[in-house]
């Protein structure tokens, strides 16, 4: 017989299974929204990280609100860091600091 406690337990289960793997699914499609506009740009990706993620709405439609770091080189040898900020998988912004214009 399941009890009370145990229905919530697998509910509160369900509940962080679902967030990981939302999660998950916005950091990949961060990673491609990166690898694209790097290769639109004439630039070379090196890595990307998540710094914050909230809830948020955009128009009527809620969602995750997150934003990546992301290394880039424009010349091979120097680094720069912009961000990339998604709501759920839609790419919102990009903002690059100034760089060395590749040749």
């Amino acid at each position: 017989m399941i009890t009370l406690f145990d229905a919530l337990l697998f509910l509160m289960l369900l509940c962080v299974a679902w967030l990981f793997w939302q999660h998950r699914r916005q950091t990949e499609h961060a990673y491609q929204h990166a690898m694209w506009y790097c290769k639109q740009q004439g630039l070379q990706m090196l890595d990307l990280e998540k710094v914050n993620t909230r809830w948020s709405f955009k128009g009527r439609q809620p969602g995750w609100r997150s934003t990546f770091v992301m290394g880039f080189s424009s010349d091979g040898t120097s680094r720069y860091e912009g961000t990339l900020t998604l709501h759920n998988s839609q790419l919102i912004a990009v903002d690059l600091p100034p760089f060395r214009e590749p040749h």
